[in-house]
């Protein structure tokens, strides 16, 4: 991965070509936020007054937020446009840093200089990141542009607004991005906000997001559920959307099987039918066994790439994090870059998601202080062989996918006591005892920290107590995981070897 800072470099001066962050079209998150000055702006209502927003999102830290500030473009279509302009466009810096201080926006720490004297637009601090999560931010400078319609598009970072002017931000705005209303009336089918998987067999509630994108006040309308081209449940809607108003539509309850679904708005008098309906994707969470190995294999960066899973609740099970080495000036190389590093989890039945995540925004794409270098890998896979996520090079700024833990925690089942690996640490002599409840097909498998099987061991064992020699003899020193599948139940554990 190139280094975070010489992109940011580029975005900020040049403005160059960076990675997406929420989808363009996306509807945006609401949000309230009190600014420097004590007046308090919500997103959605300033929207509802039809004016767009730009959405500025930096860190105080951030010499190319500082130097994009300097340009003064967006006070100067601040005074033309904002509150002290003509009042059509609604213009705020948020920092969105949640370790620095409010009080860092007027310099001092490792804050560039005093942002309240060189911003003159709404400037405010969003002291938990919650606007910089639900934005979904992966690097600074990021600039949004919000339309009254709720869509949200990331813009200046195109080669066509390379040469950012008041006038050709105000073209943008005004003309290129957000739609405009139809004389007259428009229904507008705007997203889907739901869930996409299912999880423990539930069936999945959709919820649509509604948009009357006339200048006819909307009333009344009907959205239907299409799968396979047939209409399975249609939702009667009365109400009142004024322009540009918008509302969210529970509906009917479906079985998500893996299929594409449409949902579409159905109203009188529609004059455009081309906005009227979206498709999504829904599916079932991969079942898998409760012995989850996650494999990484850095590049030059290894410091930019983390991973974690989550359960339904959304707790944090497990993660991970790579150290650099500080061997250019941006912490590249070090103890764990280009290698392979496998992770072995335990998990217990529920639904989980498995995030990968880089902190440059490119992946794991191959690059060292010198050039070229080799691409990085995330591979997830389950006891049984069935692979969760295969990514490589240049992914992006995070990958998710969920699972569901459905079979293989219940190995106590199938054992009077816990097995036991004895000594464990071990230096030339190992053996592994366990208890059978009854006579079973038992594999004993030991690996490296590769991921490479070294030893495997099978025996149709009988009741009572079994024990099974470990060539421990035979290896190297170092960290080994050991796993024990009776059945169709697994577990895994560490044997360290000292020598």
């Amino acid at each position: 991965m190139k280094k975070f800072l010489l992109t940011l470099a580029a975005i900020a001066m040049s403005l160059g070509t960076a990675f997406a962050q929420l989808p363009a079209g996306s509807t945006a998150p609401n949000f309230t936020i009190t600014d420097i000055d004590g007046n308090t702006h919500n997103l959605y209502d300033i929207l509802d007054e039809g004016k767009p927003v730009l959405l500025d999102l930096f860190a105080v830290w951030c010499s190319p937020c500082w130097t994009f500030a300097e340009t003064e473009v967006f006070d100067e279509f601040d005074a033309l446009y904002g509150a002290s302009g003509d009042n059509s466009v609604f213009t705020i810096a948020v920092e969105s840093d949640a370790s620095t201080p409010a009080s860092s926006l007027s310099g001092g720490g490792n804050s560039v200089g005093d942002w309240t004297s060189l911003i003159n637009y709404p400037l405010a601090d969003d002291a938990d990141a919650s606007i910089a999560t639900d934005y979904a931010l992966g690097y600074y400078p990021t600039i949004y542009l919000i339309c009254p319609d709720r869509s949200v598009t990331e813009i200046g970072q195109g080669p066509g607004t390379i040469y950012w002017t008041v006038e050709t931000l105000a073209e943008e705005v005004f003309m290129n991005t957000c739609p405009q209303p139809v004389e007259g009336s428009n229904a507008v089918m705007q997203s889907y906000n739901s869930e996409l998987i299912s999880c423990g067999g539930d069936k999945i509630t959709p919820v649509v997001t509604i948009l009357n994108m006339g200048t006819v006040d909307m009333t009344a309308c009907t959205i239907n559920t299409i799968v396979g081209g047939a209409t399975v449940s249609s939702t009667d809607w009365t109400g009142s959307l004024s322009t540009f108003g918008s509302e969210q539509v529970t509906l009917s309850d479906i079985s998500p099987g893996n299929q594409s679904v449409t949902f579409e708005v159905v109203m009188s008098n529609d004059l455009v039918a081309g906005d009227n309906s979206i498709q999504v994707s829904l599916s079932t969470a991969t079942p898998t066994h409760s012995s989850i190995n996650v494999e990484v294999s850095t590049d030059f960066y290894p410091v930019e790439t983390t991973w974690e899973i989550r359960n339904s609740d959304g707790t944090l099970v497990a993660s991970a994090s790579y150290e650099g080495g500080g061997e250019d000036d941006f912490d590249g190389g070090g103890p764990d870059a280009d290698m392979v590093h496998n992770h072995m989890e335990s998990l217990a039945n529920g639904c989980y998601t498995f995030t990968a995540m880089d902190a440059y925004g490119d992946g794991q794409t191959g690059y060292s202080g010198s050039g070229n270098g080799t691409d990085g890998s995330i591979v997830v896979t389950d006891a049984e062989g069935v692979e969760l996520i295969n990514i490589t090079g240049n992914w992006g700024v995070d990958q998710t996918v969920s699972f569901e833990v459905t079979h293989g925690v219940g190995i106590e089942e199938v054992l009077v006591n816990k097995l036991s690996i004895y000594p464990n640490p071990a230096t030339n002599n190992a053996a592994i005892e366990l208890n059978l409840v009854e006579s079973n097909v038992v594999v004993i498998e030991v690996l490296n920290t590769l991921g490479q099987k070294i030893f495997t061991y099978t025996a149709d064992m009988s009741a009572g107590l079994n024990k099974v020699e470990l060539p421990v003899a035979t290896l190297n020193a170092g960290l080994f995981y050991v796993n024990i599948k009776v059945g169709n139940e697994l577990m895994t554990e560490k044997l360290n070897i000292i020598k």
